[in-house]
């Protein structure tokens, strides 16, 4: 853990009052590092306990901040990506909440669940200042003390796990769906208007940008792949950042929804039953990249960063077909007004035009996930040395190369 202080929340009780009982007061708090090195480096994670006037424990809390460096602040667009985090808690989960209970959902067991509780957030201590500064901050329920974890992001998830996420997924992407359909006002002011598209390499310069294409191409020929497939995939990479650059949203179809847009093994956290391996319930974290497009690119990228699989190449289709089994059936729950709309075959046609757009964040993203836990990953030397970085990035460019995505 790093040997500075945790930076401090200024006024915590004024962030908490809102939610804490008559009568309540926090009169001080201790607060840790919760994140190693290279597990969250684009925001500061931190482990609070909160104590009231009697100096009794009162929650047990994590809070979340912006980063400490100056470059992680302009790489991470935090002035953006901070609001839109606080906007899916504070704003889009009781709009989607609010579609479900109206459409018939009766039980608290059926209501989308994959949200932590966000007690409050704040971009500063002064409302009239827009841009987060030191004292920004988000407060979450500490979901380790609450029995969940984090899979080892280097392990993946194996095919159990991996359909109990695509079977959460699934709701997550449809309810927006149906509220676009069935009321498109509630959906442009409570969901749309946050999902705003950034290029998150923007902060990058153009010379670090060099850098890591051309790491791209050296790992790529790293794989072993035949030459034309690594020419072909170095080009659909650059055609793919191209497109990020000039925020190119994917076709309005029916498939396009809001999407979690970073959804890799440390962005979720699961509990387990007392047997320790049957998942009884899953939450989502990490909402900073939250925009709209093709749900095609939350289920590809999940699949090939997340999911230790050695048959992957020829299972991948049972996974999609798994997925899309969930998004119909929760269609239908939720009364889409056209259910024909969704067909297996027009999935596959989704999959066909969108996924040749995710390789570059998919082939990105393995770098992180497969490095060493004691680094934090750069541009020029992300343990790309590691065998297991190589071997599913040529799974990636096989499966790629075989579907005609590039």
């Amino acid at each position: 853990m790093p040997s500075i202080p945790p930076p401090p929340i200024r006024d915590l009780h004024g962030l908490l009052a809102p939610v804490l009982a008559d009568g309540i007061r926090v009169v001080g708090y201790e607060s840790e590092f919760l994140t190693a090195p290279g597990d969250n480096y684009g925001s500061t994670m931190l482990a609070v306990t909160d104590h009231t006037e009697t100096d009794e424990e009162l929650l047990h809390l994590v809070a979340k901040m912006r980063p400490s460096s100056e470059e992680f602040l302009e790489i991470f667009q935090i002035d953006t990506t901070f609001v839109k985090e606080a906007a899916v808690y504070l704003k889009i989960v009781p709009t989607l909440l609010a579609l479900q209970r109206e459409q018939g959902y009766d039980g608290e067991d059926e209501l989308i669940d994959v949200f932590c509780r966000c007690y409050n957030a704040r971009v500063s201590l002064d409302p009239s200042v827009e841009k987060v500064d030191q004292d920004g901050v988000m407060l979450f329920e500490n979901l380790k003390l609450a029995g969940y974890v984090t899979a080892d992001r280097r392990q993946g998830f194996n095919r159990v796990l991996a359909r109990y996420v695509l079977q959460k997924l699934a709701l997550f992407h449809a309810i927006p769906i149906a509220l676009r359909y069935l009321k498109p006002e509630v959906f442009e002011a409570g969901i749309h208007k946050y999902l705003v598209k950034i290029d998150i390499d923007a902060g990058l310069s153009p010379e670090t940008l060099r850098q890591m294409m051309d790491v791209f191409r050296q790992d790529i020929v790293r794989t072993g792949v035949e030459p034309g497939l690594a020419e072909r995939a170095h080009a659909k990479i650059n055609e793919c950042h191209r497109r990020q650059a000039q925020l190119i949203s994917d076709q309005l179809t029916v498939y396009c929804t809001m999407l979690h847009n970073d959804l890799w093994v440390n962005n979720m956290m699961i509990k387990y039953d007392a047997d320790g391996k049957t998942p009884c319930s899953l939450k989502f974290v990490d909402f900073q990249l939250i925009q709209m497009d093709s749900l095609v690119r939350d289920v590809i990228f999940f699949i090939i960063t997340s999911v230790n699989d050695p048959e992957l190449e020829t299972q991948l289709d049972g996974y999609f077909e798994y997925y899309f089994q969930q998004l119909a059936a929760n269609m239908e729950r939720l009364q889409f007004p056209n259910p024909e709309d969704f067909t297996l075959e027009s999935f596959r046609e989704e999959i066909d035009r969108v996924a040749p757009y995710e390789l570059y964040h998919i082939v990105s993203m393995l770098r992180v996930v497969l490095a060493r836990k004691e680094s934090i990953p750069d541009q020029s030397e992300q343990d790309a040395a590691l065998e297991d970085y190589y071997r599913r990035l040529e799974v990636t460019l096989r499966i790629y190369d075989q579907r005609g995505w590039i």
